[in-house]
């Protein structure tokens, strides 16, 4: 039997069902917003990861892809029992999530150093280990935005989605390119181009009238986004990292402290396979829609070998002005410590993950192994 299998039967198996509660939990549903539409890595990976959830227990998502709420409004409507769980963009509220935005805003360094398979497998360890284990600051956060934060998702790694084409660092001069993230709009701005800051919902929009050049964004975005018809170039390699600013099973706080204590314990059971289901299609449609992008006419272009070398020595260096721009900017404490213990992390997850990032089910064993069986189902977010 292999290690995969004896965890999806060990997680199915009587062990689990005693320390759940089978006996006596009573049927719950939860309504889940996710900003995305139909089809894509997130919407797909949620659906996985509810047949699994609803077929093995007693609680279950009516998944809302994007009917209820938006990516932008996903936060503040879990916050609001608008929804009782969601797909919350924590990068999109840089105040109310800061200690969580720290490791987030880190990624980068996930593709330098060490090589690695998957940044969206390493990343999605680093947030959920770091939030859930090792940093109560970023659970009050959570609790102070009346929400429960169940792991993150990583995407695949960042390339730039453009209307005119990148074939250097001297093309990026002049470019107005859109960021998530501080740190990835600083990288362009390194370079000369101008950042641009807007929701994912708004990006198609954004190209298709020329408000932005490029977008920087995991390659399934594509498709998740329509964004195969505003698209002419891709440039990958660059700038790299992944995307985990994600509570990718965020319950409203109210409605987390009003389910049973054993749909409690099997959601956090349960969490590390939403996780893997939906980085692990976040990976896999890269390669799909990549592919899709060439037979379309979108040209592909790996960026040069100087523009990546430039790339590293940005990222190594821009670690300590977001250490100087947590602490000035949002009053975040010990930063030097944290950053270490975040370094740590990134290293510690390449090592975990090597091998096994396109592997749902042995990806969904280490993250429950390494941090979901070590949170305490009894009072998590229960004080």
């Amino acid at each position: 039997m292999s290690v995969t299998t004896k965890f999806t039967h060990k997680l199915a198996g009587l062990g689990l069902a005693v320390m759940l509660g089978a006996t006596g939990a009573s049927a719950e549903t939860l309504k889940y917003a996710i900003g995305f539409p139909p089809g894509g890595a997130a919407t797909n990976g949620i659906k996985e990861f509810n047949e699994k959830l609803s077929s093995e227990g007693d609680v279950a998502l009516k998944v809302f892809e994007l009917s209820l709420l938006n990516l932008k409004e996903t936060a503040p409507g879990v916050r609001d029992g608008l929804a009782d769980a969601g797909y919350v963009i924590t990068a999109y509220y840089p105040a109310e999530f800061s200690e969580t935005n720290l490791p987030v805003e880190m990624s980068m360094l996930s593709s330098i150093g060490t090589p690695t398979e998957s940044t969206g497998a390493v990343m999605t360890g680093v947030i959920s280990e770091y939030v859930m284990l090792h940093c109560p600051e970023c659970q009050a956060q959570f609790k102070r935005e009346n929400q429960v934060f169940l792991g993150a998702i990583g995407t695949s790694e960042y390339v730039n989605l453009c209307t005119t084409p990148i074939r250097s660092a001297t093309d990026l001069k002049g470019k107005k390119m859109r960021s998530a993230l501080a740190g990835m709009g600083r990288w362009a701005e390194n370079f000369g181009a101008t950042k641009v800051s807007l929701p994912a919902n708004d990006i198609y929009e954004a190209m298709s009238q020329g408000v932005v050049d490029c977008t920087m964004i995991s390659a399934p975005e594509l498709g998740n986004l329509q964004l195969f018809d505003v698209t002419k170039y891709i440039t990958t390699g660059v700038p790299g990292g992944s995307f985990a600013g994600v509570g990718a099973l965020n319950v409203n706080l109210d409605t987390w402290r009003d389910l049973s204590a054993e749909n409690r314990a099997r959601l956090i059971a349960m969490a590390s396979y939403n996780s893997s289901y939906v980085t692990v299609n976040y990976s896999d449609n890269a390669t799909t829609d990549l592919a899709k992008a060439k037979e379309a006419g979108i040209e592909i272009i790996p960026a040069p070998q100087d523009l990546r070398d430039a790339t590293e020595a940005f990222v190594l260096q821009d670690v300590e002005l977001i250490k100087t721009n947590f602490a000035n900017d949002y009053g975040l404490k010990n930063v030097d410590e944290k950053v270490e213990t975040i370094k740590g992390l990134i290293e510690k997850w390449k090592g975990l993950t090597k091998g096994i990032h396109s592997d749902k089910d042995a990806l969904a064993k280490v993250y429950h192994d390494e941090v979901f069986s070590k949170v305490p189902a009894d009072s998590y977010f229960m004080d």
